[in-house]
């Protein structure tokens, strides 16, 4: 999974500087924004938890994050405003449109408090704290609703626990939030998803909706070797009259 843990740092910098995205049509979201000062420290932190994650130091790079996130926290505390956490424009309007739908009123902080959780949740997962996990995959979750990558690492976690109904469901979600995913990562979000859907559905015994997922799979992307080492598996249980193949360790 750290191949796909998040973007490059200096690619988070320019997103959470409102840069990606470019120019934009129609009004602006409202956007909170820290000191320049209080932005640097952020992203220092967040890319500095990032390389501890990467080496393979997970509990090194939570602690970084607690203090990251705990700055967030104590910054909008007072906020009574609904707070997002977006990568783009178009996330970032989404997100207000369904504020006012709720005549709530809502700003954007930009991506580093949603990243800096979600960070936080891929690192417990190391540390094998799954509910410790959950709770940060969930909290990045409120943050940027619309995340697909955040809702598969939260459907990860369910996997893991074995509770194929429930990972199922995230996993479903994660392909519908790949609307929103940026155009050069969209194929890899949706393939995710569309195995983890997978990943269940052979676990219940769900063959053929298994193998649709799967095929979903490679024509998004005809080298996914998973998916296709997948249909190899649901191949050799039907050959062998099986439905489910115990005791196997979860995919990426």
């Amino acid at each position: 999974m750290i191949k796909v843990l998040l973007a490059p740092a200096m690619a988070l910098i320019v997103l959470a500087l409102g840069c990606a995205s470019g120019p934009g049509t129609g009004p602006q979201p409202p956007i909170a924004r820290a000191t320049q000062a209080a932005q640097a420290e952020d992203l220092a932190d967040f890319e500095k938890a990032g390389l501890l994650v990467k080496q393979r130091k997970p509990a090194e790079g939570v602690q970084v994050l607690d203090g990251l996130i705990g700055r967030f926290e104590a910054r909008y505390r007072d906020s009574k405003a609904r707070i997002y956490s977006a990568r783009t424009q178009a996330e970032s309007l989404h997100y207000m449109v369904q504020a006012a739908n709720d005549r709530q009123s809502a700003i954007d902080v930009g991506p580093t408090w949603s990243h800096a959780e979600y960070l936080k949740g891929y690192a417990l997962v190391e540390l094998q704290r799954i509910p410790d996990a959950r709770r940060a995959l969930e909290r990045a979750i409120e943050l940027a609703p619309a995340n697909a990558q955040f809702r598969s690492e939260l459907g990860h976690t369910y996997q893991i626990d074995k509770s194929w109904t429930k990972a199922l469901e995230v996993f479903t979600e994660a392909e519908r939030a790949t609307a929103f995913s940026l155009d050069d990562e969209r194929v890899r979000h949706q393939t995710r998803a569309l195995r983890g859907q997978g990943f269940a559905l052979i676990e219940m015994g769900r063959l053929e909706e298994a193998e649709a997922r799967y095929r979903r799979c490679l024509a998004l992307d005809a080298n996914d070797q998973v998916a296709q080492m997948e249909l190899r598996l649901i191949e050799s249980l039907r050959a062998r009259g099986r439905m489910t193949l115990p005791g196997r360790p979860t995919p990426l």
